[in-house]
């Protein structure tokens, strides 16, 4: 593996793991039977300290569960397994757990400084492991907070999925899709319970990317768990975005001969951007809306006295402008799904070797042949794997289903969010669920009261990109569950190259930020929030699963 592919991995898989800044909230005996503790029944807490000694929890005996550690953690810092040292810690009780066959949990909650609330902390990319930052971040704010590697180590990458006579392991790719974030959340509110000795008022997730997925599954398949998520750059659809990483590989491979230089992918991105920066009214190196963006690849055509280094051949604008189109029939007319938005980077999966997670799918899930060679595959042969995936695992970890009555009905609360620059998670997936949200469930004015969406122009997967990126989103899932107040923006801010910050509002969709024409462009004060004008037809797909 190159080193690059190797620093994408990271991107994806470990992200997510980068804590998302808090603020504090400020607002049992030992049983020998196994039991849950529902999630509905949450009286009064009458303190925050322990009602029994972290230790003491050894002994507690759960269903297909082995307690493999109770421990007191001194104040300070701490060094988890196989992690790297975590400082400035309150004191807090680690409980590890495993779950049958191989879940293993981990449930941390603070002695002192308890706020009465409960947090799940999703992984990212084949997980495998226990997000050990943000369980610190967790409990730094006070919360009761669990992970989970969600049933296999890291080192297997998505090749658990496929047993050794070539058939599909169902058991861990059930444990990975839900079982596992199921049998977190109840096992650690079980946990706090009986430490506490009395349940967490409030319940949250915070998630992006596989977590973001992990807390739309909750929503969709345990809705009474959670009271509020956050739920960022969502790997949803994942049955169909996963091999549709694939596409810009085979797209280059096929058109040109192989991949296309990073210099080349890089000038076509800026010349993209460059042609629609201004169509929001404000050059700020930012594609407001990609979908209101039409550059066409062929203006990068290498003229007389173009650099070659970075203007396209024929061939390689035809490459690009299908990358951006998302993968298409037999036929190459009908989209089955997403393609990168214009001013995305290219690099993360049209680069000089394909996602990895990618082609483990082909081999270990939808071929079932660890010896699979994607370079095999023509953009024609493209559409039969596709729907082959679709088939095999849209039911199990597809995390598409629209109807969410019963998290609305119990007062569920979810902020979703994408960054529209995303270049490893297709946006308009997200968009597109979304927007089936909303042919089902009433319209904006219904769906507005329990989950909303805010697209963050120019931001990258989970982070990072030339947009102001969100803040404080955690804090307003809190607020809405807690308080009732909806959030009509959400603020983002970028620091800026020669000193200063660039704020912008993430307003609600279907709105969009519009500055104002007065006052400066990098105070978010100066903008509204407008109708977006979105054109449906740019969310729809063809085939199953389609809106």
């Amino acid at each position: 593996m190159t080193s690059k592919v190797a620093f994408l991995v990271v991107v994806f898989v470990a992200i997510i793991a980068i804590p998302i800044a808090l603020t504090p909230v400020t607002t049992a005996t030992l049983s020998k039977a196994p039991r849950d503790i529902p999630a509905a029944v949450v009286p009064e807490a009458k303190n925050t300290k322990p009602a029994i000694n972290c230790a003491d929890l050894m002994s507690l005996r759960l269903a297909e569960t082995t307690i493999t550690a109770a421990e007191e953690i001194p104040a300070g810092t701490y060094t988890p397994p196989g992690s790297p040292p975590l400082t400035n810690l309150p004191t807090f009780c680690r409980v590890a757990l495993t779950v049958a066959p191989q879940i293993r949990i981990e449930v941390w909650m603070p002695k002192e400084t308890w706020n009465r609330r409960y947090r799940g902390e999703g992984g990212g990319g084949y997980a495998g492991s226990i997000s050990y930052g943000g369980l610190a971040t967790g409990i730094l704010a006070g919360y009761a907070t669990a992970s989970t590697d969600t049933g296999h180590p890291a080192s297997a990458g998505g090749t658990f999925a496929l047993n050794p006579d070539g058939t599909l392991n169902n058991q861990l790719i059930l444990d990975f899709a839900e079982r596992s974030l199921h049998e977190m959340v109840r096992k650690a509110k079980n946990l706090i319970t009986i430490y506490y000795g009395s349940p967490a008022r409030y319940s949250y997730w915070n998630g992006c990317s596989t977590g973001g997925r992990q807390g739309l599954m909750a929503v969709q398949r345990f809705p009474e768990e959670y009271d509020g998520l956050v739920i960022a750059a969502p790997a949803i659809n994942w049955d169909r975005f996963i091999p549709a990483e694939l596409w810009p590989q085979i797209v280059m491979r096929e058109e040109v001969g192989g991949p296309i230089s990073a210099a080349k992918l890089n000038a076509v991105t800026n010349a993209a951007v460059a042609a629609c920066d201004a169509e929001d009214g404000v050059v700020d190196g930012v594609i407001n809306d990609p979908r209101k963006c039409s550059y066409d690849p062929v203006a990068s055509v290498c003229k007389e006295g173009g650099d070659p280094a970075t203007c396209l051949t024929t061939s390689e604008a035809e490459a690009v402008r299908k990358i951006w189109n998302g993968p298409t029939d037999r036929e190459g007319k009908k989209r089955l799904w997403f393609g990168l938005e214009r001013g995305a980077s290219l690099l993360g999966l049209a680069g000089s070797a394909p996602f990895p997670i990618a082609t483990t799918h082909f081999q270990y899930w939808i071929r079932q042949n660890p010896s699979f060679d994607w370079r095999t595959l023509a953009e024609t042969d493209f559409e039969a794997d596709f729907r082959e995936s679709q088939r095999k695992f849209n039911e199990v970890i597809g995390t598409d289903d629209d109807n969410i009555q019963r998290f609305r009905k119990r007062g569920g609360k979810m902020i979703i969010w994408h960054g529209e620059a995303d270049q490893l998670i297709f946006p308009r997936g997200t968009l597109n669920y979304y927007q089936r949200l909303l042919n089902g469930n009433g319209g904006v004015e219904h769906v507005e009261d329990f989950a909303r969406l805010f697209m963050a122009p120019g931001v990258g997967h989970c982070a990072g990109g030339a947009g102001p990126n969100p803040a404080g989103v955690f804090e307003a899932v809190v607020n809405w569950v807690e308080n009732d107040v909806a959030p009509d923006k959400i603020m983002a801010s970028r620091a800026l190259s020669g000193g200063g910050v660039r704020t912008r509002p993430l307003c609600p969709y279907p709105k969009t930020a519009r500055w104002t024409g007065v006052g400066s462009t990098d105070d978010d004060a100066n903008f509204v929030c407008v109708d977006g004008e979105h054109n449906p037809r740019d969310f729809r797909v063809t085939g199953p699963g389609s809106n």
